[in-house]
């Protein structure tokens, strides 16, 4: 019985790793934890070839009728670098906030081979709002 319990119990576990595995390199990706806050993060084309483009864009938007001060961070990954971004400001209401951010990497035949990789979140006192996407070269 006990046998058949851990079966249970790592079965299950290997279930949800994969749905989170998923979401976490969809193609789009929108976070609304924090619901005063919406983060949407897109990459296309998800699996490029040489001669594509990789583009990954992020927005922000204040989902209140209030000005809100917080702060945000984008950060962008590739298989040989990365690079983050992050600041403090007053988010108005309705309106895409200070992330308006896009990154474009041209996929060549010498392109490293890996996850490249976009995230964005706002932060402020009642928590945070954040989504990941990626896109593999192989």
């Amino acid at each position: 019985m006990v046998t058949r319990r851990r079966l249970a119990i790592t079965l299950t576990a290997v279930a949800f790793a994969g749905v989170f595995a998923a979401t976490a390199y969809a193609r789009t990706h929108t976070g609304r934890q924090n619901p005063q806050f919406r983060v949407t993060v897109t990459i296309t084309p998800r699996r490029p070839v040489p001669g594509q483009t990789i583009v990954a864009t992020v927005r922000g938007w204040n989902m209140t009728k209030h000005s809100h001060t917080g702060w945000w961070e984008v950060t962008w990954e590739t298989p040989t670098s990365g690079i983050s971004a992050a600041a403090t400001a007053t988010f108005k209401p309705g309106r895409i906030a200070v992330m308006n951010d896009r990154e474009a990497v041209r996929v060549t035949a010498t392109t490293a081979k890996g996850w490249y990789i976009i995230s964005a979140a706002i932060h402020d006192r009642h928590g945070t709002s954040h989504a990941r996407v990626g896109a593999k070269v192989e």
